[in-house]
């Protein structure tokens, strides 16, 4: 009864207000002016408290009675909203599955037509990579023919320049060839001209050398102890004009008194013949000869 009391608070509402009508009853009923000495009016309290617990006890009955009464029309009340809520609780799960069924339809429709608008947009789209692959392509080629050509013109634009080039070659080799040959006679030219003039200037140098020995010799004053078959080697260094800046003995005769009289002699020569051509004068300039009496 506790746990009932506890789950239904009406109920112990109803148990408090029965309980404190009784302690009233009880504490009016109570006569606070008797005294202990008098046993009856104990007895009439008692009665007294008795009768008016039956009264109580008949009006918690009738109140557990009405109570009950009150309970099973809840109860029954109860039941028909719970039968009520069942009901409509039934009818909003089968509302509940047509929709998620209507839903399910309605997204499996959508599914499909998601899948055959993806097929559509992937069947357009390997079109359209098959086009820009066939572009792509076509244009390779294109570009591969063009570079082809590109290589073919510059192969022939090579061999143009190649042949060119050993044109140009053949005839600086021939040019070269023909300046070479003109180098080389005029060189053969050139040296036989200057074997020519060396000749003839040796001859002058030849024929000066003769005088200026000659012009020594008179100039020469034989020492006393100078033998027959003496001589020696002089070289000269005369500046223009034929004037002597210095003799040098170079190669002794052995006789020191007979070298010292043919330097003295050059130096008395001086100054010693030259060609009349000024051009010749560095063939003079430093001057070697044999100085030997006899000749």
């Amino acid at each position: 009864m506790l746990n009932q009391l506890i789950e239904n608070p009406r109920y112990l509402a109803y148990a408090i207000l029965v309980h404190i009508a009784f302690v009233i009853i009880i504490v009016f009923s109570l006569d606070w002016h008797l005294k202990p000495s008098h046993p009856q009016s104990r007895e009439n309290v008692v009665q007294a408290v008795t009768v008016d617990e039956s009264k109580v006890q008949a009006e918690l009955e009738k109140l557990k009675a009405e109570e009950k009464r009150k309970q099973q029309e809840e109860e029954a009340k109860r039941r028909a909203q719970e039968k009520k809520a069942r009901e409509a609780k039934q009818a909003r799960e089968r509302e509940e599955k047509r929709l998620a069924e209507l839903k399910k339809k309605r997204e499996d429709e959508q599914r499909k037509l998601k899948q055959q608008q993806a097929k559509r947009e992937a069947e357009a789209q390997k079109a359209r990579e098959l086009e820009q692959k066939k572009q792509a392509e076509a244009e390779r080629l294109e570009k591969l023919r063009k570079e082809k050509e590109a290589l073919e013109q510059q192969r022939k634009q090579e061999e143009q320049r190649l042949a060119e080039q050993k044109r140009r070659e053949e005839e600086e080799k021939r040019r070269q060839e023909e300046q070479q040959r003109l180098q080389d006679q005029m060189a053969a030219e050139q040296r036989q001209l200057e074997a020519e003039r060396d000749k003839k200037v040796q001859s002058i140098v030849d024929q000066y050398i003769g005088y200026i020995k000659d012009k020594v010799t008179r100039n020469w004053l034989k020492p006393p102890t100078a033998r027959e078959g003496l001589s020696c080697t002089v070289r000269v260094r005369l500046i223009p004009g034929g004037e002597v800046l210095d003799v040098q003995i170079i190669k002794g005769s052995g006789d020191s008194v007979f070298d010292d009289s043919v330097q003295k002699a050059v130096f008395k020569a001086s100054p010693l013949p030259l060609p009349a051509d000024s051009s010749l004068f560095e063939r003079f300039r430093v001057l070697q000869f044999v100085f030997k009496p006899e000749e």
